[in-house]
């Protein structure tokens, strides 16, 4: 009886003492990858690597469930009621797995030969892709090759190697290579025609990696798409753009169509900024002007210098072409933005017209007619009517304007440039406009105020809508009485800060 308990106690000790045992074995197999990366990969590594990972993640299944069959094993061995049982248990496994489902050749082949294929066929394919990247990182790396070149050596290497340990595996499990070499030839030909695009993404895919038109990290558009070459794979070459998508692209379109290529050679390259002023505008000012806004960007190459072309004479303006140079591709479009922002911030300084097509309608019909001039007798008096036709009678002969106030209608407010100045000083006044020193970030605005709340007061002193006030804020802006403090807005209902022009 005291031998029962005794074996009892053992048995189940073995099941605590198992569990320490796998949790130590899991701790293990975190912490291993990182060293074995920092040891074969990186020295400075922070992450393990993937395939290393992989690795051991594989070698330490089969550990764990080793050790857990000795548990069992361990604890039928103490008990004789469970001996038996487990020892039929194992010889029926035992006769499942090795007994021959069939015969190629002269050897059988059982059920343990089928599940051994297989995963021997993937932990080679594991421990070949963790010597291929050992091999990229220390001794392509330390070797001084591009990290194209890394890849494409990298991918002929595990390529190679994949197609050589296949052939010794199958030769080892008893497959006459010859064999499925006629096989394969056989079946080769009813294949291609099934996979003739696959076979052709696959040899474009060599060609690209060995001829190297492009490798990863250049900035390419292929098609519409536009980004950067990520990878490039047996069939596909995946191409990250501009907006974090991911792309795959066929190898063979690479090679069949036109692909674009800022970074082949050398990454210089030329964009072109197109701009229209009005007619009248000094053209050496504007040149001047667009040529300083060129040289202030950071990223515009001072050499080749940037170049201003009158381009043409258009319906309604001169237009222009600044031609700068850059070296980084990837952000063309963040610098012709930046670009339009610095030109026509300097073209507000120094009162350079934008122009924009202005077109004129009339329409003849009499029923319209009638219908404007009963609406007008309704809302006019007659004297009004008269003023009215006669400024325009005026307009129609000079062609221009002797007095501004003789076009606006009844009931409107009229903004010359004498009320905007007075508005301004009003604004300015003690019961004006909140004026203080302003920061935003780290940086220091001296005496201005706050575009909000300059609606704010127009909307209580002076009786306007916010779509009012804003609007009268842009003709104090257009006529150079106030400012937004970087000049890189007009004036807008936000909290944007601005500045009167007397305080400059």
């Amino acid at each position: 009886m005291e031998d029962l308990r005794a074996l009892l106690v053992r048995a189940v000790a073995a099941v605590p003492a198992a569990l320490l045992l796998t949790w130590l074995l899991r701790v293990v197999a975190r912490r291993l990858p990182l060293l074995l990366t920092r040891r074969l990969v990186a020295e400075d590594a922070s992450h393990p690597d993937p395939s290393l990972r992989r690795i051991v993640g594989i070698a330490a299944l089969p550990l764990e469930v080793a050790l857990w069959l000795g548990v069992a094993w361990y604890v039928t061995e103490r008990l004789p009621a469970l001996h038996a049982a487990r020892d039929a248990t194992v010889a029926g496994a035992r006769m499942a797995l090795t007994m021959p489902l069939f015969t190629m050749g002269e050897r059988g082949y059982a059920l343990l030969d089928l599940l051994a294929l297989p995963v021997v066929l993937g932990v080679l394919w594991l421990l070949i892709g963790a010597f291929t990247r050992m091999v990229e990182s220390r001794w392509l790396r330390a070797g001084g090759m591009q990290h194209g070149g890394q890849e494409t050596a990298g991918m002929l290497l595990r390529y190679v190697l994949t197609g050589l340990g296949t052939l010794v595996v199958l030769q080892a499990w008893g497959i006459d290579v010859r064999t499925i070499a006629i096989a394969g030839s056989v079946l080769g030909v009813g294949i291609g025609f099934g996979l003739q695009n696959l076979a052709n993404n696959f040899v474009s895919g060599l060609v690209i990696s060995l001829e190297r038109p492009i490798k990863p990290g250049d900035y390419v558009r292929v098609g519409e798409f536009q980004g950067t070459v990520q990878r490039i794979g047996a069939r596909s070459t995946e191409i990250l753009t501009n907006d974090r998508v991911s792309i795959l692209v066929p190898n063979s379109k690479l090679l069949e169509q036109e692909v674009v290529s800022w970074s082949h050679g050398d990454p210089t390259c030329r964009i072109t900024v197109k701009v229209g002023v009005a007619y009248g505008c000094d053209v050496r000012l504007v040149r001047r002007v667009l040529t300083e806004a060129a040289r202030s960007h950071p990223l515009v190459l001072p050499d080749p210098r940037p170049d201003v072309d009158l381009a043409s004479f258009g319906d309604s303006a001169l237009n222009f072409e600044l031609d700068v140079w850059i070296r980084e591709p990837r952000v063309q479009n963040e610098i012709v933005a930046d670009l339009n922002y610095r030109i026509e911030a300097a073209f507000r300084r120094h009162g350079i017209e934008i122009p924009f097509p202005q077109r004129e309608l009339r329409l003849r019909s009499p029923e319209l007619n009638e219908l404007v001039t009963a609406l007008t007798k309704r809302h006019f008096s007659a004297d009004e009517l008269a003023a009215a036709r006669a400024a325009l009678e005026r307009v129609q002969t000079n062609g221009t304007v002797e007095d501004e106030s003789m076009l606006q209608l009844p009931g409107e407010r009229l903004w010359d440039d004498a009320a905007l100045c007075a508005l301004a000083a009003r604004m300015q006044g003690p019961s004006g406009v909140a004026i203080a020193d302003r920061r935003h970030r780290l940086r220091l605005y001296p005496r201005c105020f706050v575009g909000q709340e300059a609606v704010a007061w127009l909307v209580r002193e002076e009786g306007l809508g916010r779509e009012q006030a804003v609007a009268v804020g842009r003709l104090l802006v257009e006529r150079n009485l106030l400012h937004h403090v970087l000049d890189e807005h007009t004036f807008q209902d936000d909290a944007l800060f601005y500045r009167f022009r007397a305080d400059d």
